[in-house]
């Protein structure tokens, strides 16, 4: 201690001894708004400061320069050193870690560099990028030419926002005119070696066999038995987790960064490769659908991995996983820089702004506002919002983040003449900015379910056709004006999966608001006839969705039961399971939070698929083929897909007074009420406020009222607020 006490003592000293001698760089304004400022770094060793100018110049005018793309914070992933603190391993680059590290007195940790004779300030991942385009003609395969780079933190004076406004409405022209990006991934590490050799190795590979790579071949040692599957280990893939989870994948910047550059060169130590074999190596796995395995929860399981995790240790106890974030990045560059459109003359249609906030909501930003901004260099103008609204939206950090945020949703709302941005509102335990109306998306925090209209192509239209009449002048106020129905109030909800020690007690309560359900069930049928308890269960569970058919066949049933069965002797026999006996190691599970599936079945008609006297039929055959050793549970994988992904886990399940089933946010409650809103879609549940509006609690989906049936109960219209 006393040592790392002297060297940040004589660090600090040599610090203050150079601000005395240079003084701090001052930016000089820009002749105009099309200018830009390149910065030319020197040649310089390893241990010497690093030296560099910042040159003005017109960007139409400007030499040959790069562009780098490099991530504020920290480069390299944390892994969490126990499993409490495993919530997500790459949680420290999420808006509200990165907006901390910001907003402190001191800022991050930062060092010194020289520029034109003075000293700037940077943080320690830009200053190791800099040593390294200092070093570039020491590194393979790295340009020897330009000497000029574009750097946002240093080429852009951020403490002056008329500036920073106007550079970052140009930031989509600087990338389109530079000779390419080089993106710096940060330092090695010692799991560099197997991400590398897992890229060259399916890069090596033609895409044209990767349609004959069977899914469970992952888990294969060999590749002999498979001629089409890459040679690679399990830690090799592991390895390319940890690459692929540092926080550049997360930046939300990198987005127009790497989708505009003409070539990108990754750099990461003094490794150097092409893009184009990362690409494929995102293209692969989620061609072959493999991103399902690559998930450390299914590889911690392996008996290889158990035993020799190797350098994989605090890997193997960290929530790992491909995710969505790098394959949706590399999707945007390859839609953006692909091959030309033949119907558009061969030019490349940009996606939309929406399409471009949907599949990047996850990245993360320092400044919340480049939630919104960092997608406007990308975005097609000739679609909405611009279409509409040519101007809006416009850089300008002098706006608060609700200002810009409210904004965004209202000129979406109003371009689109459609309310069904409501659905992409998070659940409300999940805000972080404060002060926002309840209708308008925190675009800073991950959308946590996915809307439900991702599941699948059910075109719900709850309140058929009819139109909504908006009033902008409100939405600038916060105020949203809405017509729509009543449909009924919350009185029953369920427990989640995490919300109980005992995996049970979800379930328990699932059939106990299923036991409540009085029959016949509301409202039209749409299926041939008044549905039992059990199909409305289960409809509602998958939300009436199976393998993207909708609505969901009726066999999805026959697998339900099935499922039933398993959960049955998976919660009966979980208290009496144990390693070296079969004797119970937990106090049995109380009756209390059993679930009773046999009073369910019991009070099914006769003629039900889902009667107590076909349950009994359907446990002995499967009892009798495990016998035989011929069963196998692999089909309900895709049921607890579809479950996973339209209830249980993340929505919570409810019923109404007037017995309808359905599925909301997590944060609904009973009193809640469930509303048909003109041109929304789906079903909204809504919380009353003593001032007579309404808070949005979020999107549900309520089995038979998911079409216009509602629109036939005679329900009254009515206007109503939400703010």
């Amino acid at each position: 201690m006393r040592l790392r006490s002297i060297i940040n003592t004589a660090r600090v000293t040599k610090d203050l001894q150079l601000r005395f001698l240079l003084g701090n760089y001052n930016y000089e304004p820009l002749p105009s708004p099309t200018c830009i400022r390149l910065l030319e770094v020197f040649p310089c060793s390893e241990n010497t400061i690093i030296q560099c100018s910042l040159k003005t110049f017109e960007l139409q005018d400007a030499p040959s320069f790069r562009a780098l793309s490099y991530t504020w914070g920290e480069s390299h992933v944390k892994l969490s050193s126990s499993l409490k603190e495993n919530s997500n391993i790459v949680k420290q680059l999420t808006e509200a870690k990165v907006r901390a590290e910001y907003e402190s007195p001191e800022g991050p940790r930062r060092r010194f560099i020289i520029c034109d004779g003075r000293l700037i300030k940077v943080t320690r991942n830009l200053r190791d990028a800099l040593r390294m385009l200092a070093g570039a003609i020491r590194l393979p395969r790295m340009p020897k030419t330009p000497t000029y780079y574009w750097v946002d933190a240093l080429c852009m004076d951020q403490s002056n926002v008329p500036e920073r406004n106007d550079q970052v409405e140009r930031m989509g022209d600087v990338y389109r005119k530079a000779d390419g990006v080089i993106v710096w991934l940060g330092k090695e590490d010692e799991f560099t070696s197997d991400a590398l050799k897992t890229m060259r190795t399916i890069a090596a590979t033609d895409e044209s066999d990767w349609p004959f790579v069977p899914y469970t071949s992952f888990y294969e040692h060999e590749a002999t038995q498979h001629t089409y599957r890459p040679n690679l280990s399990f830690y090799n893939w592991l390895g390319f987790m940890v690459l692929i989870n540092r926080p550049w994948f997360k930046r939300v910047w990198v987005v127009q960064e790497i989708a505009l550059a003409k070539s990108a060169i990754v750099v990461c130590g003094r490794q150097v490769f092409p893009w184009t074999m990362l690409s494929k190596s995102l293209s692969f796995v989620k061609a072959t659908k493999w991103y399902h395995h690559l998930h450390t929860e299914k590889l911690k399981h392996l008996t290889t991995l158990q035993k020799q995790p190797g350098i994989y240790k605090r890997v193997l106890r960290s929530k790992l996983s491909v995710g969505i974030s790098p394959v949706y990045l590399n999707e945007t560059r390859m839609a953006i820089s692909g091959p030309p459109n033949p119907t558009m003359n061969g030019a490349v249609r940009p996606p939309s702004l929406r399409m471009l906030l949907d599949k990047h909501r996850f990245s993360g930003s320092s400044d919340p506002r480049d939630k919104v901004y960092a997608f406007l260099g990308l975005a097609d103008r000739a679609m909405a919002p611009f279409r509409t609204h040519p101007t809006a939206l416009t850089p300008d950090y002098n706006l608060s983040v609700q200002a810009v945020y409210t904004e965004a949703a209202r000129v979406f709302m109003a371009s689109y003449e459609s309310l069904a941005l409501l659905s992409h509102v998070e659940d409300p335990s999940l805000r972080r900015i404060e002060g926002m109306p309840s209708w308008v998306p925190d675009l800073s925090v991950a959308l946590d379910p996915y809307p439900l209209r991702f599941r699948g192509p059910g075109l719900w239209k709850a309140a058929g056709n009819c139109k909504w009449k908006m009033n902008q002048t409100r939405m600038v106020q916060g105020l949203l004006d809405v017509q729509g129905y009543q449909l009924d109030y919350i009185d029953g909800t369920s427990i989640l999966l995490d919300e109980s020690v005992d995996p049970s007690a979800s379930w328990a309560s699932l059939v106990k608001l299923t036991l409540s359900l009085d029959m016949p069930y509301p409202g039209p049928s749409k299926h041939g006839g008044r549905p039992s308890r059990m199909e409305v269960l289960w409809r509602t569970l998958t939300t009436d969705i199976y393998a993207h058919v909708h609505p969901a066949p009726p066999a999805v049933g026959s697998l339900f039961v099935d499922y039933i069965l398993n959960l049955q002797i998976r919660h009966r026999l979980t208290p009496w399971s144990g390693k070296d006996a079969f004797q119970p190691h937990h106090s049995p599970l109380s009756d209390s939070i059993y679930p009773e599936w046999r009073t369910l079945l019991s009070l099914e008609p006769p003629d039900s698929p889902y009667c107590l006297a076909r349950y009994k039929e359907r446990l002995t055959s499967v009892v009798e083929s495990m016998f035989n050793g011929t069963y196998s549970p692999i089909e309900l994988a895709q049921l607890q897909h579809e479950l996973d992904q339209s209830g249980g886990k993340k929505r919570r399940v409810f019923k109404t007074r007037g017995g309808y089933m359905g599925t909301g946010p997590r944060s609904l409650q009973a009193g809640d009420e469930v509303w048909i809103l003109h041109r929304a879609g789906l079903p909204f549940v809504l919380r009353p406020q003593p001032n007579g509006n309404f808070r949005i609690i979020g999107e549900s989906f309520v089995y038979g009222i998911m079409h216009g049936e509602a629109l036939e109960l005679d329900r009254p219209r009515r206007h109503i607020t939400i703010d």
